[in-house]
């Protein structure tokens, strides 16, 4: 089945069956099945009242929200085109700092909130439950940074309070795997042959673990997969490594559609995925490592061999070669050094 890309639609596979719904201001409506003739008209008819509503100007709890307040100014970027634009993926991420700034605070004036209301904002959400949390406080003030930008340009206020309040340190982010990691971890008896199959596409693509969960077997042909980006709506061409051939041709044939599959040869749902991942680490004995982990190794792995930061972003779909470089930083400096001493053993 073709992708189908229109504005707030959500379409989830549920226990292997594809359903479609329209997702916009914390509303969920039911549509036909993309493929059923009635589908469009159903999908223009929840476009057009989810727009009348944006028009009025209503906010995700359904009173008309002061003029000039936070909750308005959200309710007028969620209704904008560059709401629109933005990739359904950005726009979930985006939703999960607006809906609390909404609830919590959207009574509050934007032309008169003042810079220390942002620090304010930043050290709150910088702990959760007693554990730090900076990537969450980061988030939070991207995101309002973005949204004032939007009014400022628009006359909501002169200046933006947001801009460089600085970001917290996160560390290292999210561990690399070592090659000794994906040894154990494809030399484990106790995990199976799906999850082993998942783990060589991540590592072999880069991409991401909602990307990976995605392709489709369609998408394979003449020795490469064909991905667009759920984040970032890129698309790539990306040339199978021959260890990822030989395990999506070695896999068991099911009527799914996608790549990946569990072992009954339905599709992952992504939070039964995360669980049984995460599991079948700790049964391989390691530790610390993540999904996401194996598209810095992917990264890492490509510098080691020489390959430019212009190159692995072509594989990887980053935008920014800033964010390859801090992918690679490790392996790039391993690879400089050992150029260095060959040269002084050679001198």
């Amino acid at each position: 089945m073709a992708a189908v890309d229109l504005p707030y639609l959500w379409t989830p596979t549920i226990k292997g069956n594809p359903y479609a719904y329209y997702r916009r201001f914390g509303r969920r409506e039911r549509l036909p099945a993309i493929a059923a003739p009635d589908f469009l008209m159903a999908y223009q008819r929840a476009h057009a009242a989810a727009e009348a509503e944006a028009a009025a100007v209503q906010p995700v709890a359904g009173h008309k929200p002061a003029p000039g307040s936070l909750a308005a100014l959200i309710a007028a970027y969620r209704a904008s085109d560059a709401w629109r634009q933005l990739a359904p993926a950005s726009r979930t991420d985006y939703d999960k700092a607006l809906t609390p700034l909404d609830e919590r605070y959207g009574h509050l004036p934007v032309a008169t909130m003042p810079r220390a209301f942002v620090f304010k904002l930043r050290d709150e959400y910088a702990t959760k439950d007693g554990k730090p949390t900076p990537r969450r406080a980061n988030r939070l003030v991207n995101v309002l940074r973005l949204l004032l930008t939007w009014g400022v340009d628009r006359g909501w206020r002169k200046d933006n309070p947001a801009l460089r309040p600085g970001r917290l340190k996160t560390g290292p982010g999210y561990a690399t795997w070592k090659i000794a990691d994906v040894a154990a971890f494809l030399g484990c008896e106790a995990i199976g042959e799906p999850l082993k199959r998942a783990l060589l596409l991540g590592l072999c693509t880069g991409q991401r673990k909602g990307d990976c969960l995605a392709m489709t077997k369609a998408a394979r042909g003449g020795g490469a997969i064909e991905v667009v980006q759920a984040k970032t709506g890129a698309r790539l061409w990306l040339p199978e490594h021959g260890d990822l051939t030989r395990a999506l041709d070695a896999a068991p044939q099911t009527n799914s559609l996608t790549l990946l599959t569990r072992a009954d040869g339905k599709p992952w749902r992504v939070d039964h995925f995360n669980h049984v991942f995460a599991d079948a680490v700790r049964a391989a004995g390691l530790s610390g490592l993540s999904f996401h982990g194996l598209r810095k190794t992917a990264a890492a792995r490509l510098a080691e061999v020489g390959a430019s930061a212009n190159e692995i972003a072509a594989v990887t779909g980053h935008r920014t070669l800033g964010e390859v470089t801090r992918y690679t930083a490790a392996a790039d400096q391993r690879r400089r050094a050992a150029a260095a001493m060959k040269k002084l053993a050679a001198s």
